[in-house]
């Protein structure tokens, strides 16, 4: 699964119902037979666009709801995504690994998708970080549930209570990036990494990833809950805060208007399956 070069840079909810539609599609595939002659044993979630994996959550949506003091819009659009999260922490419900390949910036609910799947593979100057708490917000659609799991409460708590921004190589250092890739080369790093090892090592994985689930399950009704405390602390956030928020709103889309390619660029793109 891959963000086109001329994709929003957030997730939108057409990208969110793009995204639902692809994993009933691949469920389905794998219901009605049709991966047993060509196996699919990986699910990869990478981006074409330069510079940027993905900016997380759309700030547009949330900024007009909270305008409107419509907190049932921005439960409606919270309740997709953990959907989403959900169904990437329990691997689709499907004999595959999950890889987010990541490059450029990766930030808020971005990172918790990447979070959500079984494994990161990052290049060394990719950019993470959890910035919601700039408009006195925090990230609320699994980033509590994961960060803790994967790192520490302490450790959870401070990435997202700081704000701050972490390189491919700090996140590989604090574990929570599990291989890097070198820079602008995530794409065929990647595909080594897949390729290394063959069925034997795509079955240690896999079986890793389930014992991981195991270990540390997390529920859809703890991100429920949590996201649902994020919706009401949303509509609760200041004038200033939410002009901040819309300021970063222009900002999305000047980045949009950057990165997306001419129809030219668009027709020299390698094609891109993964997995």
């Amino acid at each position: 699964m891959i963000y086109g070069a001329e994709a929003p840079v957030c997730y939108t909810p057409h990208t969110l119902s793009e995204m639902s539609r692809f994993r009933h599609a691949l469920q389905a595939m794998f219901a009605i037979g049709l991966t047993a002659r060509t196996p699919i044993r990986y699910l990869v979630i990478a981006s074409n666009k330069p510079g940027v994996f993905n900016l997380g959550g759309d700030l547009s949506v949330f900024s007009a709801a909270i305008r409107a003091h419509n907190i049932d819009l921005l439960r409606r659009y919270a309740h997709t995504c953990v959907d989403l999260i959900d169904s990437l922490v329990r691997g689709l419900d499907l004999p595959i690994v999950t890889v987010s390949a990541v490059h450029g910036q990766c930030l808020g609910g971005a990172f918790e998708a990447a979070l959500a799947t079984d494994f990161i593979i990052a290049e060394e100057n990719a950019r993470f970080a959890m910035p919601e708490i700039a408009f006195n917000t925090f990230p609320g659609m699994g980033a509590v549930s994961l960060l803790t799991r994967k790192l520490g409460a302490a450790l959870a708590r401070k990435i997202i209570s700081e704000g701050r921004v972490y390189s491919g190589r700090e996140m590989y250092d604090l574990e929570a990036v599990d291989f890097l890739a070198p820079q602008d080369d995530i794409r065929s790093a990647t595909l080594a990494w897949i390729l290394k090892g063959g069925k034997i090592a795509w079955a240690r994985r896999r079986t890793l990833a389930e014992a991981r689930r195991r270990t540390s399950p997390v529920t859809r009704e703890e991100l429920m809950r949590i996201t649902d405390l994020w919706a009401e602390c949303s509509t609760r956030i200041s004038d200033a805060d939410l002009r901040h928020m819309e300021r970063l709103v222009r900002a999305q889309s000047r980045l949009l208007n950057a990165t997306t390619p001419t129809k030219q660029d668009d027709c020299d793109r390698p094609a891109s399956l993964e997995g």
